[in-house]
């Protein structure tokens, strides 16, 4: 669809041209929804372009509709937390877990951890647990930190203090502060108790 500059600005001047100028003309290849998204980004983030939560979900949401991973993810944040669109934990589980179904280690986690404390929705430990898991498995070191507290304590899951331990160690030797205090108190404890 081409219009003259001039047909523009009998529409509308200037702001109408700026309202389409702010969505690239892209088509839907991988390609293309690559740049949807790093559009996305860089609205989000206000480099290189103005900083707009709104026009960055846009620009996700164009991305996500074409299975960008990526943008699906980031889009879950947004409705997640209510940038640049209404927040809404119904949205943000869908755009996670379409993220979450394509391996997203991060959508995984954050899938997991809503479903796993019931934020916002439902609370399903199962089915949480299931996706921090899968996070884990891909070395996300609060995922690993959250399956470890789950084998301990039982939750989710059958408690397996063996399994607790192995993935608190992961969780550990990536960092994670958590992880390091709980193994800490946990081997305080054991040496108390002999």
């Amino acid at each position: 669809m081409k219009m003259s500059f001039k047909l523009l600005l009998m529409l509308g001047g200037p702001i109408v041209i700026a309202v389409l100028c702010t969505r690239p003309a892209f088509g839907n290849t991988l390609e293309e929804s690559e740049q949807y998204y790093r559009a996305g980004v860089a609205y989000y983030l206000g480099k290189g372009a103005p900083k707009s939560a709104k026009v960055a979900a846009e620009h996700f949401e164009t991305a996500a509709l074409q299975n960008h991973a990526n943008a699906e993810f980031s889009l879950g944040v947004l409705y997640e937390k209510g940038e640049g669109v209404t927040q809404s934990m119904a949205e943000a589980i869908k755009w996670y877990e379409k993220a979450a179904l394509q391996n997203h280690a991060k959508a995984q986690f954050n899938l997991g951890q809503i479903l796993f404390e019931g934020f916002g929705t439902t609370r399903n430990l199962s089915v949480g647990f299931f996706w921090l898991e899968k996070s884990a498995l891909q070395n996300h070191a609060k995922a690993q930190y959250k399956v470890g507290c789950a084998y301990l304590e039982g939750k989710g899951t059958e408690k397996n203090l063996l399994l607790a331990n192995e993935w608190l160690r992961k969780a550990a030797a990536q960092g994670d502060k958590e992880a390091i205090s709980l193994l800490n108190l946990l081997q305080e404890t054991l040496a108390l108790a002999q």
